[in-house]
């Protein structure tokens, strides 16, 4: 695999009560020592920023190929401050979200001479920022950087939060560090690039916030007849909100932060043996099955009722394709869940629901329960 690099554009429970609203203006959040950004880029101050907090600094531009195509000579013609930053662009996908590419990009970073004082801007979707935030917090012990997400689920997820890190092998972001983007700028212009299947994915996180936070959330996102790039900037403002006031809480996830595991321990090891088997499927719609799962899983343990459980296995099903499994993966898929993050003692932790708008996290779960769901749902 090569990379393209370009020069100068060559039970605690835990809920929340009420949500701030936004109008579709230029606001901002700010947790630890982020600042989000909402709004057109092109309206935000983008320019203004790079000149007065990173005016002498060199500046790198990681991108795939995808929004590489579809975006970078935008953004480079649109900020004259960017018309001498390097571009390092990957190709798309899971596939490269690891050491290697890692590896590669730092390689790159030594030739153009990068030092602590300058600044990366990770410009992409969830893997990008994943990815960038990574890189640039291991080399040198730690460069600047500001994410631009461009997907929706980058933007309600992954680029909030201090998270970054690669895969390793079929493991999901076995491999990271606690590190937060300078600056985030969501912007929902860039979502109109993106396919149905991108968005849906995106959406599965915005669910999951309101499964596990706010009841008014979840009722305001199901109440929608379709998910599209036109979808309400509050919504989106919303969601972000709740993960901040959780990692805000809890940045390094000894906690409350565990809440927001929903639907991924089975969700990310579903995703894992998938692209380990040359069957990809995109992380949302493996949430939202994990989702359907770990509800099931709730039930199970009685705490939630069945109509609770019913009402979000319909919502889930009527809008996401049904995982296609055969029950012989089902001993492979629990093996992967052994390396979970969460896991303590040699035991899988599950974050589960009480209702709608309640989380409880650390929860065991014996692997005959998982293989009893696992063989229900799929």
């Amino acid at each position: 695999m090569e990379i393209f690099y370009a020069r100068e554009t060559d039970i605690f429970q835990f809920q929340f009560m009420e949500l701030i609203t936004f109008e579709y203006m230029l606001e901002s959040l700010r947790y630890n020592n982020s600042t989000i950004h909402f709004g057109s880029l092109a309206d935000s101050g983008f320019e203004e920023l790079l000149e007065k907090e990173y005016g002498s600094s060199k500046k790198i531009i990681l991108t795939d190929e995808t929004v590489g195509e579809l975006w970078i000579e935008d953004l480079i013609t649109s900020f004259p401050v960017l018309s001498h930053a390097e571009i390092i662009q990957i190709p798309p996908g899971e596939d490269f979200k690891s050491i290697e590419v890692c590896t590669q990009i730092w390689e790159a970073l030594s030739e153009y001479q990068i030092g602590r004082n300058d600044l990366i801007i990770n410009f992409g979707g969830g893997v990008i920022t994943d990815l960038g935030g990574f890189v640039a917090s291991l080399f040198k012990r730690g460069l600047r950087f500001i994410n631009i997400p461009t997907t929706l689920l980058s933007q309600v997820d992954a680029s909030v939060g201090g998270k970054t890190g690669v895969d390793l092998g079929p493991y999901k972001n076995q491999i990271g560090v606690f590190s937060d983007a300078e600056h985030v700028f969501i912007d929902p212009r860039f979502l109109g690039t993106l396919s149905d299947d991108q968005l849906l994915s995106g959406f599965t996180e915005m669910l999951k916030h309101g499964l596990i936070a706010s009841e008014e959330h979840w009722n305001n996102l199901i109440a929608l007849s379709k998910v599209d790039s036109q979808i309400d900037i509050e919504l989106i403002l919303q969601s972000v909100n709740i993960k901040k006031q959780i990692v805000e809480v809890d940045h390094k996830e000894t906690g409350i932060r565990k809440n927001l595991n929903f639907g991924h321990t089975i969700g990310h090891a579903i995703e894992g043996y998938k692209l380990a088997n040359d069957k990809p499927i995109l992380h949302g719609f493996a949430v939202a099955w994990g989702m359907v799962a770990e509800a099931e899983l709730s039930l199970m343990k009685g705490l939630i009722t069945r109509d609770i459980n019913e009402e979000i296995k319909n919502k889930i099903e009527s809008k996401y394709p049904k995982i296609s499994m055969d029950p012989s993966d089902f001993k492979d898929i629990i093996k992967l869940m052994y390396n979970d993050k969460k896991n303590r003692e040699n035991k899988i932790q599950f974050t589960l629901i009480s209702g709608i708008g309640m989380a409880v996290y650390d929860q065991n779960v014996t692997d005959k329960e998982i293989l009893d769901v696992l063989k229900k749902v799929f």
